[in-house]
């Protein structure tokens, strides 16, 4: 059944008023105006893709029906990661039919990206980055499918780069939620004395709330080291610049850190860390299991890996977040297992415990437990996991 954005935000609120009955009451982030940004981002992603298929000269083929694989006739090979997402996404939003693996688009599907963008605007004044994101990605992708054009390379050129900046920045209520829940898994078990190891930081939003939050509750000169890494020199550098405004008193240091290689070859052999976190960073690592029995040998006694990320209902199934990251091969490019690692990019809670215990690590807690609340809400996304050496 496909709704209008207003019945759509509705039903989502009145799905997440149910999660105070399970016991899910201290979630403030899950309000009308945050649902409203993204059922409109839902909609407007489908649009997006099939507005994109259009410009690539596709529609002939959806219209007669086609298998993915006919879709991608004389395009690049690189063009299967997005376009095998965005068919069984455009067919759960109604866009397209599909029956025995041919996706058929019938009749003049409505593709106006203004009054989605009102919609978000009426309802969450100041929270359209991620249009601005989407909207740039349509325009710059194009040699991706027509020339072979690294993805990388297109999306985080110089005009664009200010706009992922933005969109990860706290200040995005969509974004927020990512460090919120992550903030409140880490903070619960930190010791006195807590040295903390950050993978990934980016634009430094989850290091920025964590230092206001401890500020706010006094606990700040309880933190005896916050490492700050990044595999990009741009983010690393742009942090050195502004953290120590933007969190002044957090005892900070930083260096490049590559999940992907051998963390003794890093400079980091001896390091022992009471906690590392990781905000939508680890779905990218290669080989995901040997890499988080890196991090396991990092860990102090006691300490904990807290990881924030987005968490899928169901593994198969597509999600609007991961249209942004379906044209870069850092995301796509990475060894799957048929058990524990079946699809690339984002997993499901399940997946993710099971890769931390494949890994070693001997407790696992899921904050808040998504499990649950996608029950009753599937259209909820974010969470942490928590899990002791």
């Amino acid at each position: 059944m496909i709704r209008s954005l207003q019945e759509q935000l509705d039903w989502d609120h009145a799905q997440a008023q149910g999660l105070e009955a399970l016991g899910f009451s201290d979630l403030p982030f899950v309000n009308r105006p945050f649902l409203a940004v993204q059922a409109a981002l839902r909609v407007y992603t489908a649009r997006s893709s099939l507005l994109l298929l259009g410009e690539l000269g596709l529609e002939s083929r959806l219209r007669q029906g086609c298998t993915l694989e006919e879709l991608l006739e004389g395009l690049p090979g690189q063009a299967r990661f997005p376009l095998g997402w965005m068919l069984p996404f455009l067919a759960d939003e109604g866009q397209l039919e599909v029956a025995e693996g041919r996706y058929t688009l019938r009749g003049t599907p409505e593709l106006t990206l203004e009054d989605v963008r009102a919609f978000a605007e009426r309802e969450a004044p100041g929270n359209l980055v991620g249009f601005k994101l989407l909207d740039a990605i349509r325009q710059r992708i194009h040699p991706f499918f027509t020339e072979g054009r690294n993805g990388e390379s297109l999306l985080f050129d110089l005009s664009v780069f200010p706009v992922w900046l933005e969109y990860f920045g706290d200040e995005n209520l969509t974004y927020h939620q990512n460090n919120l829940v992550t903030l409140h898994a880490l903070r619960e078990g930190l010791p006195p004395g807590a040295r903390v190891l950050e993978l990934g930081g980016g634009s430094g939003s989850f290091t920025t709330l964590f230092a206001r939050d401890a500020a706010a509750r006094e606990t700040l000169g309880e933190i005896a080291e916050y490492r700050f890494t990044d595999l990009a020199p741009a983010f690393l550098r742009r942090a050195q610049r502004e953290l120590g405004v933007r969190a002044p008193g957090l005892p900070l240091s930083f260096g490049i850190l590559d999940i992907n290689r051998p963390l003794a070859a890093q400079g980091l052999g001896d390091a022992r860390y009471d906690a590392i976190v990781a905000v939508n960073v680890l779905h990218v690592a290669k080989d995901l299991v040997p890499a988080l029995r890196e991090l396991r040998t990092l860990l102090a006694p006691g300490g904990r890996l807290v990881l924030g990320e987005c968490l899928k209902p169901e593994l198969l199934r597509p999600i609007y977040t991961e249209f942004f990251f379906q044209f870069m091969s850092g995301y796509t490019q990475v060894n799957l297992d048929p058990v524990l690692r079946p699809v690339h990019g984002f997993l499901t809670g399940d997946a993710w415990e099971a890769n931390l215990r494949a890994a070693g690590f001997s407790a696992v807690a899921h904050k808040p437990d998504t499990r649950v609340i996608q029950r009753q809400f599937p259209s909820f996304y974010v969470g942490a996991l928590a899990a002791s050496g």
